[in-house]
Formats: C-alpha cells, sequence, structure tokens
C-alpha cells in the first residue's frame, strides 16, 4: 500500500466477507465514488429483480478472481448481470457534522451520482453509523454541494458527529488521514476493524481537488460510551 498516513496505523484484517463485499460493489457500483469529474452517461450492466444472495456474491466474487488470473478464463454475464442493480429513489440517513470546519449537512443512502449530487453518500453494506464496523461515507469537494471540501483540514482527534434519522447523535474522532491511489481506494476503505464490536467511520473523497487521481481518506473511532460505575 503506498498510501500516506498521518498519524498512526489502525490494526485493520481482511476477511474473504470484504473481499467478496469489495468484489460484489465495483460490480454494482461504477468506481465514480467521490469523484469530482465523473461522468454523468454511466450506466450499470443491467437491473436485478431482487438484492443478491450471498451465494451469488460469493460466486461472482471467485469468477472475477478468475479472470484476473487468466485472460481466458470466461465471466459468465448473467452472474454479472445477477447481481447489477440501479439507484432507487433518494433515501435520507441523517446528518453529518464537522463541528471544527462548520458542516452540517444531510446523508444519503448510496454513493451513485444522483445521490452524491445532493450532498454525502453513506456506502451501501457497510455498517450504518454508530453500529459495530466501518461505516463508509463518500462526498465530493468542488462540485454540487461540496460537502467534503474542507476533508484534509481535519486533524487526529476532531470530532465527527453522526446523527442517524430516529436516532441520537453519535460522535467519532479522528484518528488518521491517508492519500490513496485511485486504483486502490474502493479496498482501502472498506477494511473492517479487527475487532468485531469496534465501531469506526471512513470519510472519503478525490484528491487533489478537482481530480481523481487520489482520494482522501479519514479514519474516525466512536467516542467510549461511559458505563456508570466505571473509574470510581
Amino acid at each position: 500500500m503506498r498510501a500516506r498516513v498521518r498519524r498512526r496505523r489502525g490494526g485493520f484484517a481482511w476477511s474473504a466477507a470484504v473481499l467478496a463485499l469489495a468484489a460484489a460493489f465495483l460490480v454494482v457500483v461504477p468506481m465514480l465514488a467521490g469523484g469530482d469529474a465523473a461522468p454523468d452517461d454511466a450506466a450499470p450492466i443491467g437491473r436485478a429483480d431482487g438484492p443478491p444472495t450471498w451465494d451469488q456474491v460469493l460466486a461472482i466474487r471467485d469468477e472475477l478472481r478468475a479472470a484476473a488470473l487468466s485472460p481466458d478464463y470466461p465471466v459468465d454475464e448473467s452472474q454479472l448481470a445477477s447481481i447489477a442493480t440501479a439507484p432507487g429513489p433518494y433515501v435520507a440517513l441523517g446528518r453529518i457534522a464537522f463541528p471544527t470546519t462548520g458542516l452540517d449537512a444531510e446523508f444519503g443512502a448510496g454513493v451513485h451520482p444522483p445521490v452524491l449530487e445532493r450532498g454525502p453518500g453513506h456506502w451501501p453494506g457497510t455498517a450504518l453509523p454508530g453500529q459495530p464496523g466501518n461505516s463508509v461515507i463518500s462526498g465530493h469537494r468542488t462540485t454540487f454541494t461540496r460537502p467534503f471540501g474542507d476533508l484534509d483540514l481535519l486533524a487526529p482527534g476532531d470530532p465527527i458527529v453522526l446523527t442517524p434519522a430516529g436516532a441520537p447523535a453519535v460522535t467519532y474522532r479522528v484518528v488518521e488521514t491517508a492519500i490513496v491511489p485511485e486504483a486502490e481506494y474502493a479496498q482501502f476503505v472498506l477494511r473492517q476493524p479487527t475487532d468485531p464490536t469496534a465501531r469506526e467511520l471512513t470519510l472519503f473523497a478525490c484528491h487533489p481537488k478537482g481530480e481523481r487521481t487520489n482520494r482522501i481518506v479519514v479514519r474516525a473511532v466512536i467516542e467510549p460510551i461511559d458505563t456508570p460505575g466505571e473509574g470510581s
């Protein structure tokens, strides 16, 4: 990994589930998330009748791995179509705020261009804010509402407040910022914590501003919840 990381690196581990998820979403979602120069005419391969099963996700992962190892290996287009989706109506999931920079914006479900044109978007399949796992949110820096224009100004220790719709606000604290090449960013942002109970947040956008050469990635961890009797 050629990512340049500020402060410490977290102890993240790869798992087969994450690799499957990444492979599936590289097919389902065009690699435009966070891209300020993304074309508007990109269309998915097709639309499935319903969400893919776990077996279908694993099968297409194996297809893509085999195709990567041998150019003569045929990828089953029917399997690709079985997990291809298209964005549905916009669904608001809550609000995200950076108290240190003044951001306070609504975020929606998905990282398709129509979602990111309205504000930040939550990567489907990743943890919802406040839940165990890695919650991933993308946003533009120079176009549309430009919610992540100041993402580079966030420093270790800065708060990020997520308020899911109908739920209490949760506060994360920034632990690191990395610059990741475009070809590597999807796997990088989808990494899951080694502790299955850990609650983490990953924000990313294009870098430098107005270009898609790299992605700026900010990782944060949720503030510990005080338990009565602790420290007494």
